[in-house]
């Protein structure tokens, strides 16, 4: 008699999408879709629960990734830059009590480190870190093939970093930002509103060059002290930025530029499981048990 192939739900819970896959063991999807994620706590639960409902009676355990301070054993989600929403619920003890199946819930950029590891780049490493250029700069480190999450689950978080001063940041200093700082910035710069796309088809214009080179330097300088200060063999980068190839070139180039000690022994890539990253992590840790 064959056995039966067991599949889990994976859900990518995002500030602005809820994405979501079901995925066997090896990885492999069969079906996917996604959301746009509620902003009301209350109708925030409610979508998730459906998602879930549409896949009941048909999985094996769910495994769920999302922004926050996410203590996996509990559940209890600390996070206070995303929204209400995202602290409201125990999000595993509530699908646990609802479906009776095993639930994973883990840190977002911890997931997709973890995915990185499972099927991506971060296979053939033992030690690395990762920043993930979203809706914000998240990060996670990966030790000896092991998530390293600290002592308040906070360990990785680069977004957090301080890169030099800022008369006009509230605390007086600047960091690195992710995608959407830079398309408001240009956008304001040119009077319209504009993405990724329109950004690194211009590059040749002043003041579109100017604007993404400061944005670029920031970037650079955290991806650099964490290498200076971590010593990994690589680090990775994630986000839908990545698909510009440019990006990682001149990324590369700066921080070389800057730390030119680390093109000896430290590698700069991209990541490769794309947006599924998270989810695959997320699984991996299921599967491994939490």
């Amino acid at each position: 008699m064959k056995k039966k192939t067991k599949k889990y739900l994976t859900i990518d819970i995002g500030g602005t999408f809820i994405k979501y896959s079901l995925m066997d063991e090896q990885f492999e999807v069969f079906d996917e879709g996604s959301v746009a994620t509620k902003k009301d706590p209350e109708e925030f639960l409610a979508q998730l629960l459906a998602v879930a409902d549409g896949y009941n009676g048909r999985i094996d355990g769910i495994a769920i990734c999302m922004g926050g301070f996410i203590d996996p054993q509990t559940g209890e989600n600390t996070d206070y830059s995303v929204g209400e929403n995202f602290r409201a619920y125990n999000l595993k003890k509530v699908m646990e009590e609802r479906f009776h199946l095993p639930v994973a819930l883990e840190n977002d950029s911890n997931c997709a480190a973890l995915g990185e590891l499972a099927a991506g780049a971060g296979k053939e490493y033992n030690n690395f870190c990762l920043l993930t250029i979203g809706t914000g700069v998240g990060g996670a480190i990966v030790w000896d093939k092991k998530l390293i999450r600290g002592s308040h689950f906070k360990a990785g978080e680069a977004g957090f970093c301080q890169v030099g001063p800022d008369k006009e940041a509230p605390n007086g200093y600047t960091h690195a930002t992710a995608t959407a700082d830079l398309t408001a910035r240009v956008g304001k710069a040119v009077g319209e509103k504009v993405d990724g796309y329109y950004i690194f088809g211009h590059l040749e214009e002043e003041k579109i060059l100017e604007i993404y080179e400061e944005w670029l330097e920031r970037l650079a300088v955290t991806v650099g002290n964490a290498a200076v200060l971590l010593d990994p063999e690589a680090v990775l980068i994630g986000g839908g930025v990545c698909r510009q190839e440019r990006f990682i070139e001149d990324l590369r180039s700066r921080v070389y530029r800057i730390f030119p000690h680390l093109e000896e022994y430290t590698q700069i890539k991209a990541c490769v499981t794309g947006n599924l990253a998270g989810r695959i992590g997320a699984l991996s840790l299921l599967l491994a048990g939490g």
